[in-house]
């Protein structure tokens, strides 16, 4: 059987009637369960306070206690199937114990948080500390501040502002060296660095010179060079 409850939000009046839907519908399967499996009156009347008081135990903690609940659910349980009185009574045969477990398995443990959450208030842990020789600390007193006109207010918060910049923080002696020694290094990189640049740059413009000298060759451009028209006839 599935636990089901209405939805939407419960208040404090609701809560009780909540609860007693929940458990109207867990007892009402309880019954409808031993009557499909044929019991009579005295193994009804057990299989119901037994699950009446493995419900007790559950709903005894907010705390999650599901280990200790099934335990003593078997425990209770075997109570009512062995014939050792007055320890124990025969009410139960194997096959009802084995039937009634996997009822409870399938039904009540398997819902066994929404139970816990249904019937137990949430926990809520204020912790104070008191030493001992240490008189207590007196509540803070609340002072009401005068009110201010607006224009008032406006030139004071624009003081307060003003007066919470911080203050430019003093550069110390090893702050100062660093930054020596980081400027001296950086600029004998950037005069290597210039170096390679303008030797890179000087070396490109031979090149191209080359290039441009070798092209005017092949098509006889060069200064100096004789043209075919200037050549004397025989």
């Amino acid at each position: 059987a599935v636990v089901s409850t209405q939805s939407g939000h419960y208040g404090r009046e609701d809560t009780d009637d909540v609860k007693n839907q929940i458990l109207l519908e867990f007892y009402f399967h309880t019954i409808q369960f031993a009557k499909s499996k044929g019991m009579n009156y005295a193994q009804t009347s057990s299989l119901f306070t037994i699950m009446k008081l493995v419900h007790a135990m559950c709903i005894s903690t907010p705390y999650n206690n599901n280990k200790t609940t099934f335990t003593y659910f078997k425990q209770l349980l075997v109570k009512h199937s062995l014939q050792r009185p007055p320890y124990s009574v025969g009410v139960f045969d194997v096959s009802q114990v084995q039937a009634i477990t996997d009822y409870a398995l399938n039904t009540y443990f398997r819902h066994f948080d929404m139970y816990k959450y249904a019937f137990t208030p949430k926990v809520r842990i204020d912790i104070s500390f008191h030493y001992d020789g240490i008189p207590e600390t007196p509540e803070p007193i609340v002072v009401a501040e005068p009110t201010q006109p607006e224009e008032e207010q406006e030139e004071v918060e624009a003081e307060t502002v003003e007066e919470e910049e911080p203050a430019p923080e003093l550069e110390s002696e090893e702050m100062k060296q660093l930054r020596d020694m980081i400027q001296v290094a950086m600029g004998a990189e950037l005069k290597q660095l210039q170096g390679r640049l303008e030797k890179l740059i000087i070396e490109q413009d031979a090149k191209i010179s080359r290039q441009v000298e070798a092209l005017e060759e092949s098509i006889g451009l060069k200064s100096g060079a004789k043209s075919p028209a200037g050549k004397k006839r025989k």
